[in-house]
């Protein structure tokens, strides 16, 4: 299971109360914080997670298969990166179930602010082909609450995969 901590004017237009309670998760990555974006042609639900500060992006479209997209969207996310299958399976199925609550951290909501304002640029600079290409972008951001650390690498950490995504990487590379 995973939380979907999301600002209340995610909330309201999901439908959820406010003041919800939550379980832990069941995740490696933990939960994760989300707020809606207003841009056009549409809108986005911009989501980073506690532990990595990494970011996925979901259109906002359909509130109620919100959930499901979303673990789509960090899954592909986590492959992306070259988390080990496996290891991507497991967190597949801890995230089976997704629930919706408030937030409970400032701090990660002023990333996820500062995250939400690097992508209203990133959107409106021409050439961006697709969603995964600036969660790419975004997951080489740095920020203080991680001690300046990449959200990839520290994703990649929590996985156990640094040592095949560094290989991986040097390869893209040259």
């Amino acid at each position: 299971m995973v939380t979907l901590r999301c600002t209340q004017k995610l909330l309201r237009r999901l439908g959820v109360p406010a003041k919800i309670g939550t379980s832990p998760p069941t995740t490696v990555l933990g939960d994760w914080y989300a707020n809606i974006l207003h841009t056009r042609p549409h809108q986005l639900v911009v989501c980073m997670n506690e532990r990595t500060l990494l970011v996925v992006l979901v259109p906002a479209r359909e509130s109620k298969s919100l959930g499901a997209r979303f673990r789509e969207a960090v899954i592909a996310q986590l492959r992306r990166l070259g988390v080990p299958p496996a290891a991507v399976e497991a967190e597949a199925r801890a995230m089976s179930e997704v629930a919706f609550g408030p937030t409970a951290n400032r701090s990660l909501l002023g990333c996820l602010r500062e995250a939400t304002f690097a992508l209203s640029f990133e959107l409106e600079r021409p050439g961006y082909s697709s969603l995964a290409e600036i969660e790419d972008f975004l997951s080489e951001n740095i920020y203080s609450t991680t001690k300046y650390r990449y959200p990839r690498e520290l994703a990649l950490e929590l996985f156990g995969a640094a040592g095949a995504a560094a290989g991986a990487l040097a390869a893209r590379i040259h």
